[in-house]
């Protein structure tokens, strides 16, 4: 028992050093303490600013003294000096009453005397006071403690001068002194701590409730305090402190709440309503349609794809019988496998006319339940871009087995010619050589064509951007075109902007891009006609554009002439041979720089092709 109690008693208290406690300490002791610190700075402030201001008034005040002193005693001796010019001539008793009668109106003035030129007294006042005055020339004053002289010239009425007069003045009580410093000091002082004791009261009634908070929630955390009730505040704390009361009722009536049954089931019904809404909203954003239906074959669910796709609002077919939405021919196998327990199966519905023509896959996915009233979904899918997919794969794969099959069947053609027995004629063995090199070249340029586009469109083509001077490259293709434009006797011209910006872009590239499109016009002209390269430069993009006055092409063809392997079907067309990748190519190149090719043609009037490229002004 003793260990024990031994063991629950505090340690003895240390001589050593003890650290400070956490932050949490030094913030709440600065959180309790701020209205004193502020109350503390307050005060300080303004006791400076008095004490500034009071000596400065001081120090001017007495200044301001000094200067009215010095000027009224003077303007009294030089009053004094001119009566006492009167009495030159008369004897000494009429002058020292005289100066008595002067001098006994001023009750700061304390001794007079009359002096001769030589330095001698005629007169004093009062008699007999032998006072040691403090000395000064005329018009001058100077100072002994609290007595101040003044001395002025004393003349005749004619002007001779008779001596001068000293005068001495006392003044007990100096305005400006340091009496009236310390009154003002401490009338600053009074006025400090009477702001300090109500900015003091104000604050602190303000802080109170809040440091209160503060405590109980801390004690709360700690858990010290486990009910929230213990955590309310005295009303006597203010507005503060009744609105945290209400607060905290309303949050112990909720704890209580959910110990009641009853309102944990209605909040597992919030929840389980706020789970629907949630999983409701998550289904209406899927671009898939769902139909969700029971054994009676009534719709009790479609999401937004579903009645888009379906061409009613989602809310009409809610309750609608399932034959009402669908055909027959998509009811009667979706219902079967329902009925059957099939593990699922999708059937393909083509909709609208042939323009507008789409494909729905709907696809049914029965309930894991084995239950009568199990309910089974119905997805519904827009594939058509799919089986467009596969159309362009089939396409591409047949233009591309006919473009190869025919370079091949030439070049075994010829091969089988030469390895002929009996063949030696040197001509046909040239003319067999020329043609499987030819085609050998074709088939080249073809795969070539094939692995450029391909890599275009996925994205895999490897670009080396720099600055291009479209100037020498426009200049050095068309002298490369000259000799096929002389041999149908084309007038090939070119047409350059006096000031060309260079542009960013791959060279070797934007060369294949303007060499298709030249070449195209050069194929597709007519002997004797025209084909004019242009190139302009505007505020955006520089413009290349290739016109020509060849065949020209058809509008239901205009729309197509950029795809792969697409070339149109008049004999004209025909006639010439192609790939159909050139335009393509050049589409795929013009807006891999930013750009795109824009088509005007004509059938008979000829096909002017315009390439815009964001040119290095712009930052493009």
């Amino acid at each position: 028992m003793e260990a024990s109690s031994q063991e629950n008693q505090p340690p003895p208290p240390s001589d050593e050093l003890v650290e400070m406690g956490p932050p949490e300490k030094s913030v709440r002791f600065w959180n309790s303490a701020f209205p004193e610190v502020l109350g503390i700075a307050l005060a300080a402030t303004l006791v400076m600013g008095l004490v500034g201001v009071s000596v400065f008034a001081h120090f001017t005040l007495r200044h301001q003294a000094e200067e009215v002193r010095m000027s009224e005693g003077q303007a009294v001796a030089d009053v004094v000096a001119a009566a006492i010019g009167q009495f030159v001539d008369q004897d000494d008793v009429a002058a020292e009453a005289a100066l008595q009668q002067l001098c006994a109106k001023n009750p700061a003035l304390r001794t007079a005397e009359w002096l001769l030129p030589d330095g001698s007294v005629r007169c004093r006042w009062p008699k007999g006071v032998g006072v040691v005055l403090p000395g000064g020339s005329s018009g001058q004053a100077s100072w002994d403690l609290d007595f101040v002289a003044f001395s002025a010239p004393v003349q005749t009425a004619e002007g001779t001068p008779s001596g001068s007069v000293r005068l001495t003045f006392e003044f007990t009580e100096p305005a400006g002194s340091l009496s009236s410093l310390l009154r003002g000091f401490a009338i600053a002082t009074v006025i400090t701590l009477l702001v300090y004791f109500a900015l003091y009261r104000r604050l602190r009634r303000h802080l109170r409730p809040l440091d209160a908070i503060q405590r109980n929630l801390q004690n709360y955390a700690s858990g010290v305090e486990k009910e929230f009730i213990a955590l309310s505040l005295s009303d006597s704390l203010g507005h503060i402190a009744q609105a945290w009361n209400h607060l905290i009722g309303q949050l112990a009536e909720l704890r209580n709440q959910e110990t009641e049954p009853a309102s944990a089931d209605l909040a597992d019904d919030a929840l389980r309503r706020f789970e629907s809404r949630t999983l409701r909203s998550t289904l209406d954003r899927l671009p898939i349609g769902l139909l969700r239906f029971g054994p009676d074959q009534h719709v009790t669910y479609a999401n937004l794809a579903a009645g888009r796709l379906l061409g009613q609002p989602a809310e009409t077919l809610v309750g609608m019988p399932l034959a009402s939405v669908v055909e027959e021919e998509v009811r009667a196998p979706l219902v079967g496998a329902y009925t059957r327990s099939v593990a699922a199966m999708s059937i393909d519905r083509k909709r609208g006319d042939d323009e507008q023509q789409t494909t729905l896959r709907f696809a049914m996915i029965p309930a894991r339940s084995s239950s009568p009233d199990r309910e089974a979904l119905i997805t519904i899918e827009d594939v058509s871009h799919l089986q467009e997919a596969d159309r362009a794969r089939d396409n591409f794969l047949y233009h591309v087995t006919h473009e190869l099959r025919t370079p091949l069947t030439n070049i075994q053609a010829y091969a089988e010619t030469l390895t002929g027995p009996g063949f030696d004629d040197e001509k046909t063995r040239r003319e067999c050589y020329n043609v499987i090199i030819s085609e050998t070249r074709r088939l080249s340029r073809l795969i070539e064509d094939i692995l450029n586009i391909s890599q275009l469109e996925v994205g895999t083509a490897r670009i080396e951007m720099g600055q291009v001077d479209l100037v020498r490259l426009l200049r050095q293709i068309v002298q490369d075109h000259l000799g096929a434009a002389d041999e149908k006797q084309i007038d090939l011209t070119l047409k350059l902007a006096p000031k060309v910006p260079r542009v960013q872009g791959d060279k070797q590239r934007l060369s294949v891009l303007i060499t298709n499109l030249i070449g195209n016009a050069i194929k597709y002209t007519p002997e004797g006609g025209r084909v004019e390269v242009t190139l302009e430069v505007g505020e955006l993009c520089v413009e290349i554009t290739v016109a020509d006055t060849g065949i020209g092409i058809a509008p239901e063809d205009q729309t197509h002439v950029f795809e792969k392997f697409y070339r149109a079907v008049s004999d004209e067309v025909q006639m010439v041979t192609g790939t159909g990748l050139g335009l393509a190519i050049a589409r795929e190149v013009a807006r891999l720089h930013g750009g795109d090719i824009h088509l005007e043609s004509a059938p008979s009037k000829g096909s002017k092709f315009t390439v815009e490229l964001p040119h290095s002004e712009t930052g493009g």
